[in-house]
């Protein structure tokens, strides 16, 4: 009799098993990729722009938009509809994945900026360089090294009153 149950039984554990197994594997990302893609573009192209800008308005209206999108990825990471099933008691100790882009905003922001910042030293706009350039500081603590350390290096010249140099491409 407990032969009978047990083969009873072995299908249905088969079949939940196979269903938990696909659904851990599912995909929980409600964007179709054309739309990731998009992102991506908009973001590359504004970059872009930004850092072959030779004009102080246009590279400052490319940081602008770049600063903007960081916000939204830092205020948005985990507003894509992820959904972690779990116990309450459990849930605080999980954190939740980031949103991911294929490009790093941060790093792209940061470099924008500095990049306007140096227009704004080119142009003798010094108040609106330091901004620039405190801006990169302010970003999200993913920003590489390198343009935090180009960003306190002019602040440092800056406050020191020497002229700092700058390379225009």
């Amino acid at each position: 009799m407990l032969k009978i149950t047990l083969s009873r039984w072995m299908p249905i554990g088969l079949i939940g098993g196979i269903v938990l197994l696909v659904g851990c594997q599912a995909n929980l990302s409600p964007k179709p990729t054309e739309l990731d893609n998009a992102q991506f573009m908009s973001l590359w192209k504004i970059y872009s722009a930004c850092g072959s800008a030779s004009d102080l308005r246009q590279a400052s209206s490319g940081m602008q938009r770049l600063l903007e999108a960081a916000a939204l990825t830092s205020t948005g990471k985990n507003s894509d509809g992820f959904v972690l099933p779990l116990p309450s008691q459990f849930e605080q100790l999980i954190s939740r994945p980031p949103k991911r882009l294929a490009v790093d905003v941060y790093a792209m922001t940061a470099a924008c900026s500095i990049h306007a910042g140096e227009l704004a030293l080119h142009e003798g706009s010094v108040e609106f360089a330091r901004d620039t350039f405190a801006s990169v500081l302010t970003l999200d603590e993913s920003v590489p090294p390198y343009y935090i350390y180009q960003a306190k290096r002019f602040l440092t010249e800056l406050e020191r009153g020497f002229t700092v140099s700058v390379n225009i491409r």
